[in-house]
């Protein structure tokens, strides 16, 4: 089920975009508005749509913020920006925020189209496999504090379904995957770098050394002091 969110104060500028796009050619079951970034970010907690279409100048909550948000909370979900205003400025911070694309009003129906059937094709990928983009974040993000029950507020997926289908995916749970990452990256900074035990522990995501030093020799069978020297002997 692919649902589409618009989100602009104007009420007919809303009519036009549902009445413009072909939905049903491009597979989208359900259009849902929204007046404003707030009552967007609700809707999107609860909705889920795979794209969203945002004004800029709004009441409140304006896109800018809610392109924040979504780049902070639902980073899975692809914004399309809808606006009156031709400004560098603007085109600037959407490109910054990972905005899928950037369409002026009055809206051209060919235009509107190209660029939702572009974006669904990109959308739904991950719409398929939600499990491959959780993967990818934890990958990038492996240094900070991370947990079974945030990918679950961050993706919109529950812990059950996260749970099973990742496990499924990798072979091992959300937990031991992020470790494994961590021991991976610490391996590399221990070979590369002059970085002292306790710099290392912190870039792969542990605030406590002696934590990471227990964790790390059972995980690799040698301390890191020990790993590092073994390896200099090597090369």
């Amino acid at each position: 089920m692919t649902k589409v969110l618009i989100v602009d104060d104007e009420s007919p500028v809303r009519e036009a975009v549902k009445l413009l796009g072909e939905w049903e050619r491009l597979g989208v079951t359900n259009v849902i508005e929204a007046s404003d970034g707030d009552e967007a970010k609700a809707i999107i907690v609860k909705e889920r749509p795979a794209l969203v279409l945002s004004d800029i100048q709004m009441p409140r909550c304006n896109g800018i913020e809610l392109m924040e948000w979504l780049h902070r909370e639902a980073e899975a979900t692809k914004l399309i920006v809808l606006t009156g205003y031709d400004e560098y400025s603007y085109m600037r911070r959407a490109i910054q925020l990972g905005s899928f694309d950037y369409l002026l009003k009055p809206i051209d129906p060919d235009v509107l189209n190209d660029t939702l059937e572009r974006a669904l094709v990109d959308v739904r990928p991950t719409e398929d496999d939600p499990i491959l983009q959780i993967g990818a974040y934890i990958e990038r993000h492996y240094a900070e504090e991370l947990s079974l029950q945030g990918m679950s507020e961050r993706f919109f997926l529950s812990r059950e379904y996260i749970s099973r289908r990742f496990k499924q995916q990798y072979g091992v749970n959300l937990s031991e995957y992020l470790l494994s990452i961590r021991m991976l990256e610490a391996k590399r900074l221990l070979e590369t770098s002059r970085q002292r035990i306790y710099e290392v522990a912190q870039a792969v995501g542990f605030s406590d050394d002696k934590y990471f030093r227990k964790v790390f020799k059972k995980q690799v069978g040698v301390t890191p002091n020990e790993y590092r020297e073994q390896y200099q002997q090597q090369v």
